[in-house]
This record gives structure tokens, C-alpha cells and sequence, in this order.
């Protein structure tokens, strides 16, 4: 048995929002559902209510201004990532997006139930950081808007109170700028990450922003670094160690710690060159 819960299907984010306040704090959000369902089916959450806004029709937008681009919480992955405007924007997102899971799976899952699991190892964190992504957020006290590097507080948890759904990301539209992601797991095809980060790199600044999953209790970003292209090896050097300072890398049944320190600064040294590289993408 799945688990023993009441079911209502919204019609409003308000509605939404009061029937989790009842519940309090044992009611869900049923969108995608790819993580919450298997959570339930083993044990590991018990909600009383599954509160589903899958129809409603505002969390559905997809929106791209020259300002900035506004992503519906029930907008799927592989909708992004099958857009061209999407990832011509954001070729870094539409990578970490298409390395989650199956493609079926990512026919139901969606980027803010990537990040409203909560977990370190949620491979669009580390891009949404370096983009500096927003989170609009709505509860029985109206809507708010939280910044990405304060959305997660811990290990499966998050800035959202018991009664306030995720109704959008926004990510700003920069065109200068550069952008990578990379991934290490334990096996090919669909798993979750050991070690997963993303940086961006903007050349009028010289300024590379690094966020890194997987090696800390939350998605950890670092201040922005400035980087001498004149001397490469040497700022990678300098960029690598403040990455190796940032994080706490615990063993866990996907890899020891050991591991994941070995593997970091091969990755942030690969981005860093993808990113520095004048003949580079963007």
C-alpha cells in the first residue's frame, strides 16, 4: 500500500495554501510527484493530505522577456530542456536538467520539485545558484519571493513554511555570460550525483560564480572569484582550493568522503578551463 493520506485537487494556489495550513505541517504538494511518491512508498514521509495543483493553469507558464525568463512550477524538465530559447539562454540548466533521472521521468518532474526535496545532491541547485535564481513562493499570508542561495536550510529541508507552494522560478537573461555544469556518479545512465557543480563565468567582470552539490549538508555557493586569464593555472589553483574550503564532504552509501574530495577539484578545474576558454561555449 502506497500510503494512507487524504487527496484534494486544487483550484486555486489560495486554495491550495489554506489546506495545508489545516493540515499543519502534515500536508504535501503533489505536482511531478517523482520524489514524494517514492519517499511515501518506502516510508520516509507520511503525509496526512497530498494538496495537487497539477491543474492549475499559472504554474504551467513558460516565459522568456529580455530581462528574464519565468519557469511555472509544474513546467516539466523535459519541456525546458526541449526548448530552444531555454537552452540557448541557459545551455548549463538544460544540461543538469537533462542528467536527472529517465526521460520519462522527466516528462513528470519539474525543477521546483528538484529543489523543494531538499536535497544536496539536486543537480539544478548548483546552476540556479550561479544564475542567481528567484523563487516565488505563495502562502496564507500572501506571496514572497526568496532568493535561491536562502532557499536551502539543511538536509530535505528548505526556507518554504508549512503552508506556501512554490509558483515560479525566474532566472535573469545574460547573454555574456558563460555557463557549465558537470556531474560525477556512480554508474552511467540515470543516478544521483557523488559530486555536482556548475559555474559561471562573466567576461566583463572576470568574475567566475561556483556553486557545488553533494559535499556539504545544502548546495554550497562561494562569493564571486575574480579570475586573471593572463595567468590561468594559477587563478584555477586559487579558485580550487576556496572550492575545497567551502565544502564538508561526508561517506554516505554512494561514495566515501575521500572520494568525493579526490573528485571535486577535477571537476571545478574542468569547469573552470571550459569557462576561461576564449574558444569555450558559452
Amino acid at each position: 500500500m502506497l500510503g494512507n493520506f487524504e487527496y484534494t485537487r486544487i483550484r486555486s494556489i489560495d486554495e491550495g495554501c489554506r489546506a495545508l495550513a489545516d493540515a499543519k505541517e502534515a500536508g504535501a504538494v503533489l505536482a511531478g510527484g517523482t520524489d514524494l511518491l517514492v519517499e511515501i512508498r518506502n516510508g520516509l514521509k507520511s503525509p496526512k493530505l497530498l494538496v495537487d495543483c497539477k491543474a492549475l493553469d499559472d504554474l504551467h507558464v513558460l516565459d522568456t522577456s529580455p530581462e528574464k525568463t519565468t519557469i511555472g512550477a509544474s513546467v516539466t524538465l523535459n519541456r525546458l530542456i526541449e526548448n530552444r530559447t531555454f537552452r540557448g539562454h541557459y545551455p548549463a540548466l538544460a544540461d543538469a536538467l537533462e542528467s536527472i533521472g529517465t526521460y520519462q521521468l522527466r516528462n513528470r518532474a519539474t525543477v521546483s520539485g528538484n529543489i523543494c526535496n531538499g536535497s544536496p545532491a539536486a543537480d539544478s541547485a548548483p546552476v540556479l545558484l550561479v544564475l542567481d535564481a528567484t523563487v516565488h513562493v505563495h502562502g496564507v499570508g500572501g506571496p514572497r519571493v526568496i532568493p535561491i542561495a536562502d532557499f536551502f536550510a539543511g538536509v530535505k529541508r528548505t526556507a518554504l513554511n508549512p503552508d506556501e507552494i512554490v509558483t515560479s522560478i525566474t532566472l535573469p537573461v545574460n547573454a555574456g555570460r558563460r555557463t557549465s555544469f558537470l556531474k560525477q556518479q556512480r554508474i552511467k545512465g540515470h543516478d544521483l550525483a557523488v559530486v555536482n557543480a556548475a559555474g559561471a563565468y562573466d567576461p566583463e567582470t572576470r568574475e567566475v560564480r561556483l556553486a557545488i552539490g553533494s559535499c556539504a549538508p545544502t548546495p554550497v555557493l562561494l562569493d564571486p572569484i575574480p579570475m586573471d586569464v593572463s595567468d590561468l593555472a594559477a587563478s584555477i589553483n586559487h579558485a580550487v582550493s576556496l572550492v575545497q574550503r567551502s565544502v564538508s564532504p561526508i561517506s554516505d552509501v554512494r561514495a566515501s568522503a575521500g572520494y568525493r574530495n579526490a573528485v571535486l577539484p577535477v571537476l571545478v578545474t574542468r569547469i573552470l578551463r571550459e569557462l576561461l576558454d576564449p574558444g569555450g561555449e558559452a
